[in-house]
Parts: structure tokens; sequence; C-alpha cells
């Protein structure tokens, strides 16, 4: 789905879209990326990781809700939840990580999609402290773990 992009807002939303959904330029989207990957796989610690491709979901899942409630009520978040551990994942419970991944991205988009250009200049808490920050550190941060999710998942080959 591609959006007009008449606005830096529609612009910055049609990006979440294609680096999630597809038409990145980078690689494969996130969505399309995981949805490669079998439970067995995304539950394997490679020796010395610090954390399996589940782990990196739910992060990423985390962040993007994150981005989503600085933007629609400026509050902001628990980062003590940030990094869960997943033990004995089953299909199921792979399964509900991705749901969890695409809702947590449907609820930033939806916001994005709503946002005028006039906010996008507007503080939120974090590291880079505007809302456009937020948006471009957030395409980035998907992007980079999406690759290290391709990476693992490369390298483990089950």
């Amino acid at each position: 789905m591609v959006l007009s992009t008449n606005s830096e807002a529609a612009r910055l939303a049609d990006q979440l879209e294609r680096s999630f959904h597809g038409g990145a330029w980078h690689g494969p989207a996130t969505r399309e990326t995981v949805a490669a990957i079998s439970h067995v796989t995304a539950a394997h610690r490679r020796p010395g990781s610090p954390h399996t491709i589940v782990e990196i979901v739910r992060h990423i899942t985390f962040w993007l809700n994150a981005a989503h409630v600085r933007i629609a009520t400026g509050k902001d978040i628990d980062a003590d939840a940030d990094w869960p551990e997943e033990r004995a994942l089953t299909e199921e419970r792979w399964k509900q990580a991705i749901s969890e991944l695409e809702t947590a991205y449907l609820k930033l988009h939806s916001t994005v999609i709503d946002l005028e250009d006039t906010r996008l200049d507007d503080g939120v808490s974090g590291s880079d402290p505007t809302i456009r920050g937020l948006l471009l550190g957030t395409l980035q941060h998907t992007a980079y773990h999406t690759g290290q999710i391709v990476q693992i998942a490369q390298e483990l080959s089950i």
C-alpha cells in the first residue's frame, strides 16, 4: 500500500509501510522477514548471542508501541519492560508475537497517517526530542533489527 505523499507525515507513514510490509529498497521488510521464520528458528539462541529472534521481535514491538504512545499521549514508557525473555516458544506463541508486532505497527502507522505536519517538531521524550526524530529513529531501529533477524536466520538455517 503506497500512500499519497503530499505531506511530510504522509511520507513518513509511507516509509513505515514500506519498511514493515514491503517495498523498501534496503531489503526484506520486517513482516515478510518474520513470516518466513519458524518458531524453532525464532527460539534458537546461538552460542554467545544475547538474544533470540523472538526476543528481538518483542523488542521491535516494544519500541513501535513506545513511539505510538509518545506521539498519541505525550507520555513516556517503562523501558524496564523492554527485552522480555522468551522461554519454551511454541508455534502458537510465535504467531502471537508476530500478531503483536503487526498490531504495534498498525497503531503507529495509523497515528502517523492522522498526524499533522505542524506537530512533527513537537517535543517527545527519547533520544531525539521531536516527533520527526522519533519516527526517523523508529524506522532506523526497525531496519537495523530486521537486518539482524535476517542474518541470524541465515546463520541458523534450521
